[in-house]
Formats: C-alpha cells, sequence, structure tokens
C-alpha cells in the first residue's frame, strides 16, 4: 500500500477527521440493533486510527483492525494502549488480508473504499470480506458517490488554521475516470516552535451505486440495505455518500 499517511497519521485525529468516526459509531449503533447483531468478533478493515476500533472493543466486541498504514496502526496501539483496551491489529492490504477466524460483523468507513481506484480492485477486496464473514454476519461500509466527487470537491478548498497546527486541502476531479485528486498540506508547530510541512496527495475515485452492489454479489455478498449514509433513507441522484448493509447468505 501506499505511504500517504506517514507523516500524517500524527495530526489526523487533530485534524477534525477524528468527527467522522465519532458520528459514525451511533450510527452503526442503530444498524446492528435493526438486524438483531449486537456482539461477537468484529474486522475494522482500513481501521486507521482505531476510534471506531477501540469503541467496540470497549462494548466488548473482540477486535481485529487492519490497515496498511504502520502510521495510523501505531497510533491506533497507542489509543488502545491508553484506554486499557486490546486491539488485534495487523497491517495488511484490504485487498488480500487473512484472519484467523470468521467474523460477525465487517465494517469498512469512510472514505476507504473509495482509494480503491479499480473495480477489480473492490472485488479482490469484497471477495476477502466474504471468505472471512460468517455466514448471516453483516458487512457495513460507505463511500463518496460520484455526484459528490463531482459537485463537492471539484475546484474546492479548505482550509484549518489553530495555534500549533494549520492544513490546507485543495481537490481537483477527473470527470471522465471519477477520480478526485486531493493535496493536503499541513503546518505542524514543533516544540521548539519552528514548523514542520507535511504534503500528500490522496486520490479517491468514485463508483456508480450498482457497481458496487454488483461486485459484493460476484463475490458472495447480499445487499440487504442501501442508504444514504448516517440515515435511513433511500440514496438519491443526489446523495453524497452511500452506505451499505450485506451479508454472506447462510449456508444450507
Amino acid at each position: 500500500m501506499s505511504t500517504i499517511y506517514d507523516r500524517y497519521a500524527v495530526i489526523y485525529d487533530r485534524s477534525g477527521q477524528i468527527g467522522f468516526s465519532l458520528r459514525m459509531i451511533p450510527y452503526l449503533q442503530k444498524l446492528l440493533e435493526q438486524h438483531g447483531l449486537t456482539g461477537g468478533t468484529m474486522l475494522d478493515l482500513a481501521c486507521g486510527t482505531g476510534t471506531t476500533a477501540l469503541a467496540f472493543a470497549q462494548q466488548g466486541w473482540r477486535v481485529y483492525g487492519v490497515d496498511g498504514s504502520p502510521a495510523m496502526l501505531a497510533q491506533a496501539r497507542a489509543k488502545a494502549a491508553e484506554a486499557g483496551q486490546h486491539l488485534l491489529l495487523s497491517r495488511q492490504d484490504m485487498r488480500a488480508f487473512t484472519l484467523p477466524e470468521p467474523v460477525d460483523l465487517v465494517t469498512c468507513l469512510f472514505d476507504s473504499l473509495n482509494y480503491l481506484l479499480a473495480v477489480e480492485d473492490l472485488q479482490q477486496t469484497f471477495a476477502r470480506v466474504a471468505a472471512y464473514l460468517k455466514p448471516g454476519g453483516l458487512f457495513i461500509c460507505d463511500m463518496n458517490t460520484i455526484w459528490a466527487l463531482a459537485e463537492i470537491w471539484d475546484h474546492n478548498t479548505y482550509f484549518q488554521d489553530s495555534d500549533d497546527l494549520s492544513i490546507i486541502m485543495q481537490s481537483e476531479y477527473a470527470e471522465e475516470a471519477h477520480i478526485v485528486a486531493v493535496k493536503v498540506v499541513a503546518f505542524v508547530r514543533q516544540e521548539d516552535g519552528r514548523y514542520e510541512r507535511i504534503e500528500e496527495t490522496h486520490c479517491e475515485r468514485g463508483y456508480p451505486e450498482r457497481t458496487v452492489s454488483a461486485a459484493m454479489e460476484r463475490a458472495g455478498l447480499t445487499v440487504l440495505e442501501r442508504y444514504e449514509a448516517f440515515g435511513f433513507d433511500p440514496p438519491s441522484s443526489r446523495s453524497p455518500r452511500l452506505l451499505w448493509v450485506a451479508t454472506r447468505v447462510t449456508e444450507d
């Protein structure tokens, strides 16, 4: 996997991006209640700094976390140690991960699947999910939509400034490829008062909903629900983010 989060990981939560996970956690809990899944084993795929994984571990789940960035995993380990919780973390490619056991729940959240820039990569990832999801278990994932990348992200500039951290994000959208490139430049204040510059470029691809659902079905997953994320309404042509709930059908 790429090294895009190697230096950014230490400021990821401070940048405000932890807010997505904090908003997603209660939403996930409502989804799981609707489907009658209240505990067991879980994989948080592309777990990042571990906010969601840690929250579920604190609720009694046995949690695996897989991510491609060693720096993000280091943040997750530190947070788990501080909270006195055990997370089973490993650095792996989401397209080829392995686990020592099947799990009841797999989550893949916050644009993680958008970082897969080819349908074949999605297909491989869903196949791995199906291989380690227990029959009757749930797979919950979300993605930015093509509409969001084209209408919200294109030619967009985001700026955040505080005493010890300044971040600029500039994004450009390529219509034919449905890929957005986001240039991130951060200035982080060091203990000696000087600032360290961090610069990364992140690329995400949007996919039609039917393409994602079809890839899941080909992998052996059955789509149960599709929502506009953070709610329970069906998606529309202007939904910025979609969420899928899928399962692996119980074998006879």
